[in-house]
């Protein structure tokens, strides 16, 4: 904030003009500039309104801590965990966090195949091919494993 502030006055004190062209996200912010320091009334002012701003948040952190905090109600947070716990019932996010779906897991599973995997990127393998391509998975990945084990962490 202390940045833009005095950014903002640099540009005033350069008697720019306040253009209503300028468009923040086509610029690309020089890393290497710093904006001059500003008056010292404006600094103190900005180093006033930090410093409050860190005491507020300090208060906010110790007063809420340990407090939980969700955006359900209680009896909503209730009915959602028995949801989950029905293996007749898949919940699912939702794209562009609109929130979870709930499906029928047979309904969902049907349109996983139908959607995803019953299409032309995908192909159908017999069960022994597909556990020669599994055995095949696991041997590379022991190989690897074993290869660079010293430069691997531990979990």
């Amino acid at each position: 904030m202390a940045y833009a502030i005095r950014t903002q006055y640099n540009l005033q004190t350069m008697n720019k003009p306040n253009n209503s062209d300028y468009i923040k996200q086509i610029y690309i912010k020089n890393k290497s500039w710093n904006p001059e320091p500003a008056p010292l009334d404006i600094e103190d002012k900005i180093t006033h309104f930090e410093k409050q701003l860190n005491n507020q948040q300090k208060t906010l952190v110790s007063t809420t801590q340990g407090r939980n905090f969700r955006n359900l109600t209680y009896p909503q947070s209730v009915t959602l965990s028995r949801l989950k716990l029905d293996d007749n019932l898949t919940i699912k996010n939702t794209d562009q966090n609109l929130g979870p779906a709930i499906m029928e897991t047979e309904d969902y599973i049907t349109q996983v195949l139908k959607d995803h995997l019953l299409t032309k990127d995908y192909e159908k393998l017999s069960e022994v091919t597909a556990k020669h391509r599994m055995d095949d998975l696991v041997r590379t990945l022991k190989t690897l494993i074993m290869e660079n084990y010293k430069t691997l962490s531990k979990p």
